[in-house]
């Protein structure tokens, strides 16, 4: 117990310095990924979730068993969707395929996205199996703030290696006018 209590400190320290080495990998020369940052982040998830959800230590291992196979499930099935998209996109810009082929490719993409919905659903059922209704409740709070923060780091990885570490301006905001009286 020891033991697992000091790998989840470890780890939730190593993911609460992320955005310092996602920022501080272009000066090192070394790159982050987003998808390393991905799945770093998705072990923190893991972390913050015992607290966020007040998991006992009984749930917690069932919790893990349910929560990484649906992280997994939705990367595999979002990579299987954008690959699918870019074939379609490439379909409709040939000018030599058919409608019918371009009809066809779309046909998958639906199948897909259905056969993902449906897995998906399955997952959270058992990760639901888990949770007390008030866990389940905190859960897709914990799971919407986890996204964002998710979003955050990956832009910050990819602002990272695209320029170097520096951070894009902001726009300026648009100053109202007076109306004239």
């Amino acid at each position: 117990m020891i033991r697992r209590k000091m790998r989840r400190f470890a780890l939730g320290v190593a993911v609460w310095l992320l955005p310092g080495i996602v920022q501080a990998q272009p000066a090192r020369g070394a790159d982050i990924s987003p998808g390393e940052v991905e799945r770093l982040f998705d072990a923190f998830v893991l972390v913050q979730a015992q607290e966020a959800l007040e998991l006992t230590d009984q749930q917690f291992p069932r919790f893990v068993s349910a929560l990484k196979p649906l992280q997994e499930l939705r990367r595999t099935r979002e990579q299987e969707r954008r690959q699918l998209l870019a074939t379609a996109q490439r379909l409709a810009t040939r000018g030599s395929t058919t409608e019918a082929a371009i009809e066809e490719h779309l046909e998958k993409l639906d199948a897909q996205s259905r056969e993902s919905e449906a897995a998906i659903r399955a997952a959270y059922g058992e990760l639901d199996a888990v949770l007390s209704p008030r866990q389940r409740v905190r859960y897709r709070f914990f799971e919407q703030r986890m996204e964002r923060r998710k979003l955050e780091l990956v832009m910050q990885a990819r602002g990272a290696r695209g320029n170097g570490g520096a951070r894009h301006p902001r726009a300026p905001t648009p100053q109202r006018r007076a109306r004239p009286d």
